[in-house]
């Protein structure tokens, strides 16, 4: 009976983040995979950042509504302090749950403010010095766990912009421009990190259906061995 237990704690349970920029449906398919892998009978938990409940989501939250200014006005540096202090407090329940052999569903993670932040950057040089520096304080100083496969999913910035209309836009929302500058550097970090793969919500210039995406993926993450 006991064994069971031990098992389950030398099987480190899969981390798998969806990324993306605004529009993109990435909440939509990381709560489809969660609950496909419900359904499965898999023991999974769903995490989503920024948790707004937690005193440093509230701060994000404040950020976004333009309390501390606009997109341009507040240093990347300063703004990733607040993510990252989001992403640190749950830091444990995730380590605790891979722990245990659970599969971690989350919708956005570490790289969501890289691509916020770093696209505020002009000089590549420096965003390259950011970049270094967040991923330091994050899995270095803060060692909050990495995932074991990223899906990256990807928009033409007009269909983004037509899904995001649905709802009250934050600072970052409302830059066009800004956001397509954020797509950019997602798929960039995608092309130069191993574990990401990047999935499109489109097939030429018609959008895919959600379940057809939902099954591209599942086939991706199968063929991969993460589930």
């Amino acid at each position: 009976m006991k064994s069971h237990p031990a098992k389950a704690s030398r099987d480190k349970g899969k981390f798998i983040v969806f990324e993306g920029a605004d529009g993109t449906g990435k909440t939509t398919q990381a709560k489809l995979l969660f609950d496909y892998l419900k359904k499965k009978k898999k023991d999974t938990v769903f995490f989503s950042f920024p948790n707004y409940k937690s005193a440093w989501g509230k701060m994000v939250r404040r950020y976004l509504d333009g309390e501390f200014g606009g997109v341009d006005e507040v240093s990347p540096y300063l703004a990733s302090m607040l993510y990252a202090g989001d992403r640190l407090l749950e830091s444990g329940r995730i380590k605790k749950w891979q722990k245990v052999g659970k599969t971690i569903i989350c919708d956005r993670y570490m790289v969501s403010n890289i691509a916020h932040q770093a696209a505020k950057i002009k000089d590549k040089k420096l965003k390259i010095k950011y970049i270094k520096w967040l991923e330091n304080l994050e899995y270095g100083e803060n060692k909050i766990p990495k995932p074991d496969f990223s899906v990256l999913l990807a928009n033409p910035q007009n269909v983004a912009q037509k899904f995001m209309r649905m709802r009250t836009l934050d600072i970052h929302e409302k830059n066009v421009s800004y956001q397509k500058k954020v797509a950019k550097a997602f798929e960039d970090y995608a092309k130069q990190n191993k574990n990401w793969v990047v999935v499109s919500n489109t097939r030429g210039d018609k959008l895919k259906k959600i379940d057809e995406v939902h099954k591209e993926i599942l086939e991706i993450l199968k063929t991969k061995k993460v589930i």
